[in-house]
């Protein structure tokens, strides 16, 4: 543990090395086809991207964390134990600016630390070690509204606000639906606040969890083995404490003819020909996207067209300043095939495969469910690899980027993983719709 918390305050440092410091969001407006074909209708891909830039230490918003912990009985053993742990990492990590609170949840709900700036840690660490112990059922809608209340005594807009929800069981007590459990989210997500959940083990219900997160644009993790919860919670830290810029709406205006077919990964409203996207926050050097699957308007040989307007709006999380990047979109449009295949984007087309097949995802997760394992195996295979992930995409393109060959392998990796688990004689149906669903929203969220 002590070795982990060395690394974590040195992680700031290390975001930096090899940039510079310009504490600027890198925003591009890409389509996947910026050169069409003269008639063309197919769809077109337009990503809007964010990456942020190297935070350093010194200059990170403060943190504002709710650590909200499952002390109901099936937690026992290694699984209190590990969260016992998360719970001093949180108190060992954060710095004297920084805001935390401990709420344990089992039949009931108690606030083992009120929101408070950590002053004395071995105190808390006492207290920590005292009263996480397992016990009563699982109240969760309780334990997440008490942390909501708790973040919600220090949110401050130039804070990084956070929930973090560690759970291996179902909820049991009160409120236990997963529509209830999204307002709860959607109440965070309005305040500002990010709710990351941490699934322990194979009985807790991953698509409360995955929903939860969702709906707050907060993290999802499948902790299949308690022991890599040290890691999960690390990498959590990570996110948290470089958080660059906060608060994004991102907003296309297709121009008259243009059509929006649909979003791909990040829900958002579609009116007519205006998109509106928001994002709670984007991490230094992590990018984060809007991708808006599209139909292009009509156009003359050789003409290039206004196609959308692009408006980010965000506050810079260092600077604590509103900023504002607006853009236009243009597309071009020939009669040439080989300059509509070399105009083509690859990095845009991929994320539009890599996105297609997280939804062919949730959907094998939703058969599993229904214990159709032989659908479900067909609905991965289809995805299992760049040739046949290809076949989402419009036209012959070849890939000629590694980077493109390496995350469409990785895809081809997974769900032939997947499909070899359900091809056992009697597959273990928790386990494995669990990491479907772990995939497919890190996927959709670009999760790291």
């Amino acid at each position: 543990m002590k070795k982990l918390w060395t690394l974590l305050f040195s992680f700031s440092s290390l975001w930096a090395v090899g940039q510079a410091q310009t504490n600027e969001i890198i925003i591009q407006s890409e389509l996947s086809s910026p050169v069409v074909l003269v008639n063309d209708k197919s769809p077109n891909y337009l990503k809007v991207s964010l990456k942020g830039f190297p935070v350093k230490a010194t200059e990170r918003p403060p943190l504002n964390l709710a650590l909200v912990v499952d002390r109901s009985g099936s937690m026992s053993g290694d699984r209190i134990e590990k969260a016992r742990e998360a719970a001093i990492m949180a108190v060992e990590v954060l710095g004297e600016n920084d805001t935390l609170s401990i709420i344990a949840y089992d039949s009931g709900v108690d606030v083992i630390v009120p929101a408070t700036k950590i002053k004395n840690k071995k105190e808390i660490i006492q207290k920590i070690n005292k009263q996480l112990t397992p016990r009563g059922a699982t109240a969760l809608f309780a334990g997440l509204s008490k942390g909501i209340g708790e973040a919600s005594k220090n949110l401050d807009p130039n804070k990084v606000n956070r929930i973090i929800l560690l759970s291996d069981g179902q909820a049991n007590v009160g409120p236990t639906s997963t529509k209830e459990l999204s307002e709860l989210a959607k109440i965070a997500a309005q305040k500002g606040i990010a709710v990351s959940t941490f699934g322990i083990g194979n009985d807790y219900n991953e698509d409360l969890m995955t929903a939860i997160s969702n709906y707050s644009d907060g993290n999802h993790a499948y902790v299949a083995n308690v022991s890599d919860l040290e890691l999960i919670m690390e990498k959590e830290f990570k996110d948290s404490m470089s958080v660059a810029a906060q608060n994004f709406e991102i907003i296309i205006e297709l121009k008259e003819g243009a059509k929006p077919i649909r979003l791909l990964g990040r829900d958002g409203e579609i009116r007519d020909n205006k998109i509106t996207v928001n994002m709670n926050q984007v991490y230094a050097n992590q990018e984060k996207y809007v991708l808006l699957e599209l139909e292009p308007m009509a156009g003359a040989l050789n003409e290039e067209k206004l196609l959308a307007n692009v408006d980010v709006r965000y506050t810079n999380a260092v600077t604590k300043q509103t900023q504002e990047r607006k853009m236009p979109v243009n597309i071009s449009y020939t009669d040439n095939q080989e300059f509509v295949a070399d105009s083509v984007q690859e990095d845009v087309l991929v994320e539009s495969i890599v996105q297609k097949i997280a939804m062919d995802q949730e959907k094998a997760a939703e058969l599993i469910e229904e214990g159709k394992f032989e659908e479900s195996k067909d609905v991965l295979e289809f995805g299992a690899g760049a040739t046949s992930a290809l076949r989402y995409a419009t036209g012959p393109v070849m890939l000629k980027s590694e980077d493109s060959r390496k995350k469409l392998e990785k895809v081809h990796s997974e769900n032939l993983q997947y499909v070899e688990e359900l091809t056992k004689p009697k597959p273990s149906a928790a386990p494995i719709r669990k990491s479907i669903k772990e995939s497919s929203f890190k996927a959709k969220n670009q999760q790291e």
